[in-house]
């Protein structure tokens, strides 16, 4: 659904200029229709008019759908994505995270060749493995913001984000994935639909045994006009 979304932004323009080309075919194609209807003196040629009027006008009427979906999918789809997940799993339901629980504990081993536990932060995050890059820890964002981190875990699971204002226990789900990302783009957040102020955005990791790591969590501000 990100991805989806990202496109529809992106290329939103060059969508209602080719829309609009050929909306300019197909009308001119349905008022040549008409003047062929009214002139018709035979019931076949009118025939062929109406098909050729019933034909352009569909065309019409699906390229109007196709203006209004991409101007909704635009506008309206990704502030309905705080209450949304973009990830399937038939077998997890990633929205069900009330608070996080403790991380998967490992067992300790004396063997020199055994790997170092990575240390975690205050905030929860593994720098590497689970962390934010942007936005920074009190940035100002505004608008569509587009969200950097990494997320790469052993037995990686999934992955969501995830907003709530500071003092408030119930966290909002914006999206979610399965792909591993290392100092890439998680995901977008569009902040244009809440109100200006103070938030804390915070990233949940869980593995392939459903182990949820602590939520590295950034607090920002919104400052949207």
């Amino acid at each position: 659904m990100t991805e989806i979304l990202d496109f529809l932004i992106e290329f939103e323009i060059w969508f209602y200029v080719i829309l609009g080309l050929i909306s300019l075919i197909f009308f001119s194609r349905l008022f040549n229709a008409i003047g062929k209807w009214r002139e018709a003196a035979f019931g076949l040629e009118r025939d062929i008019a109406q098909r050729k009027f019933r034909s352009a006008l569909s065309i019409l009427l699906l390229i109007f759908i196709l203006f209004v979906g991409e101007f909704f999918f635009v506008t309206y789809s990704s502030s309905i994505l705080p209450d949304q997940t973009i990830l399937a799993t038939p077998t997890i339901d990633i929205l069900a995270s009330p608070s996080p629980t403790n991380p998967p504990v490992a067992l300790v081993v004396n063997d020199e060749t055994s790997s170092p536990t990575p240390t975690t932060t205050q905030d929860g995050c593994i720098p590497g493995q689970i962390e934010w890059i942007y936005p920074e820890p009190a940035s100002e964002i505004s608008d569509v913001v587009q969200l950097i981190g990494t997320v790469n875990i052993e037995n990686f699971g999934f992955y969501k984000y995830e907003y709530t204002e500071p003092g408030n226990t119930f966290w909002k789900t914006i999206a979610g994935d399965n792909t591993v990302v290392i100092e890439d783009k998680i995901g977008l957040w569009n902040t244009s639909q809440i109100v200006p102020g103070d938030y804390l955005l915070r990233l949940v990791v869980l593995d392939n045994d459903n182990n949820e790591y602590p939520a590295c969590i950034v607090s920002v501000r919104v400052i949207n006009q």
